[in-house]
């Protein structure tokens, strides 16, 4: 099932299994800093040089046919893909999330599936906090994301225009965080390492060196896992000149990003009229970043 497109983030508690890996768990309190390179021209992330032999096999083996699949599983996938196509308006995207959420809730046995979820329902899943996140590297603007939580329900979640949801990796860490409300901006420019690992990355990632760095505070705040990322839509200057307004990006490029399986969604308390995440952490699975974009 696919739920109706909200832009509003709910305060229920969804939950997600797959082995998505936790966020860092550092005890602390208070505000982290954590200097971010290129934020005024862009950012950095470091290649992933094969530290994760088990994650190399990044090209996935394709979907199989849904002419395989008989009874329930079908008529799963059939309203899966039927209602991520009302919204995605792209039959090979819908597909995908189909595919995705069958195997989430339904276990291959020989030719037969059989439906057993491996997500917990929805208030049942881990809780952890976000510990020191290391520099970060920002990637531009959130857009939007969704995720299917543990009742097989398909969540869209769109920022209004304008509303500042930064997006930054942690290669370290193999997360990217989305920090909505965070006004990435307003400490000063500062000269960046041009030899550290992230500015390397973030020449990698935009094709130009980085001509800023800055300070930014993180929340201090727990997250929680409410579902298996789907997608997640971002704008970005890479490979062009930097954009005047690095805010929003407006007019730069939006890109989407489909998910592999085991990349978790981890959200933090809501706020606001809109209850609108504290934080976004998203982890788990194969996730990396390489100049080619966002991978897995």
């Amino acid at each position: 099932m696919v739920a109706q497109p909200h832009y509003a983030y709910e305060q229920s508690v969804l939950a997600n299994a797959m082995g998505a890996r936790q966020p860092n768990l550092a005890p602390v309190h208070g505000f982290h800093h954590a200097q971010v390179v290129g934020t005024y021209d862009h950012e950095q992330a470091e290649r992933l040089m094969g530290k994760y032999l088990t994650c190399s096999g990044i090209h996935l083996p394709p979907d199989p046919s849904p002419r395989s699949l008989t009874g329930d599983a079908k008529r799963f996938w059939e309203q899966a893909r039927r209602e991520a196509n009302e919204e995605y308006h792209d039959d090979k995207l819908a597909q995908k999330t189909a595919w995705k959420a069958l195997r989430l809730f339904f276990r291959s046995e020989g030719r037969q599936y059989i439906w057993r979820p491996a997500m917990p329902r929805p208030g049942h899943g881990p809780i952890t906090h976000i510990g020191q996140t290391g520099d970060l590297v920002y990637l531009g603007p959130c857009v939007e994301f969704t995720y299917i939580d543990g009742d097989a329900l398909l969540h869209f979640c769109r920022f209004e225009d304008g509303f500042p949801a930064p997006l930054y990796w942690s290669d370290p860490y193999k997360c990217l965080y989305v920090f909505p409300g965070l006004d990435a901006f307003a400490a000063p420019c500062e000269a960046p390492d041009r030899w550290s690992s992230e500015a390397t990355m973030f020449q990698r990632w935009a094709q130009r060196p980085p001509q800023c760095a800055r300070d930014i505070s993180t929340p201090d705040t727990n997250v929680q896992l409410f579902g298996n990322m789907d997608t997640l839509v971002y704008r970005s200057d890479k490979w062009h000149d930097p954009n005047d307004d690095q805010r929003t990006m407006n007019g730069s490029q939006e890109y989407i990003h489909q998910f592999g399986d085991g990349v978790g969604t981890w959200l933090g308390p809501s706020y606001g009229q809109n209850h609108v995440p504290a934080a976004i952490v998203i982890t788990g699975g194969c996730l990396d970043v390489e100049e080619r974009g966002i991978i897995h």
